[in-house]
């Protein structure tokens, strides 16, 4: 009863989070530490807003761009017992494209391919992770790896959010304000490019920060969720977020910020 008391207070935390989430990321902003594609990474990167723990300061400046979508433009989030029903795997490629209507070689079809791919590669060494095609897996994965108190539930979500109206254009912000949120795990989950909701979730050694920042440019504010993975060496040589800081592996804690979609999971 306590088990079945418990997800149902994660599942109305969850609704409520997308309830209040009036923006989003109009595309994925997932890392991958094993690879990065698309056509200008680069440019990816970006818009996503690495630094470094370094620059964890009042007055830096990180260029980033928050994409607006209406939460109502979201897929769905299915059920595991619907979800269940439809393949998940590369192999299973033709036939997801056929189930949802995507032509080969679509773009939509691209980026589901490349969900799939990303979903089936392996966690580094030292990461936790999982692609949850369904509330049940999406509450079990944040409950297995952050524990629970009397009834389960322990820790809560916590996500960027804008405090005015949406922007959505790449400019430089500042920092404002930082705090550091003490959680000795946390659970970032990034949504991906797929026809219902799927959120690749991973738990690794990190720092989670809320950092109240402001627009140069058109001067909005947000209270932004930033994490920083202390550990980088076993990341791909080539990844983006080291040619843009200009760092190899390992060498310094590299930080991003999480769109209002990609909540981050933390103790209480």
């Amino acid at each position: 009863m306590a088990k079945g008391f418990a997800s149902c207070v994660l599942l109305i935390m969850y609704l409520s989070l997308l309830m209040l989430c009036s923006t989003g990321n109009g595309h994925s902003q997932h890392h991958n530490h094993q690879q990065d594609g698309g056509a200008d990474p680069l440019d990816g990167a970006r818009k996503v807003g690495f630094f470094t723990v370094d620059d964890l300061y009042v007055g830096k400046v990180v260029g980033i761009q928050f994409y607006t979508r209406d939460p109502s433009s979201l897929p769905p989030f299915l059920s595991k017992e619907v979800a269940d029903r439809f393949p998940f795997s590369v192999k299973e490629l033709p036939l997801i494209l056929q189930l949802f209507g995507m032509a080969p070689g679509s773009p939509e079809a691209q980026l589901a391919e490349r969900t799939l791919r990303f979903c089936a590669d392996e966690p580094i060494k030292g990461e936790q992770k999982t692609c949850a095609t369904s509330i049940e897996s999406f509450i079990e994965f944040a409950s297995s790896m952050l524990g629970g108190g009397q009834y389960g539930v322990d820790f809560r979500a916590i996500k960027t959010t804008h405090l005015g109206k949406p922007v959505s254009v790449y400019q430089n912000y500042t920092f404002l304000d930082i705090k550091e949120v003490h959680s000795p795990i946390m659970v970032a989950c990034h949504i991906m490019d797929y026809p219902y909701i799927v959120y690749m979730c991973h738990s690794q050694t990190s720092r989670v920060y809320q950092i109240k920042i402001v627009g140069q440019e058109v001067g909005d504010a947000l209270n932004a969720v930033a994490v920083c993975h202390i550990d980088t060496s076993q990341w791909a040589p080539d990844h983006v977020s080291f040619k843009l800081l200009g760092v190899k592996p390992g060498t310094v804690s590299i930080c991003h910020f999480f769109g209002p979609h990609n909540p981050v999971w933390v103790k209480n």
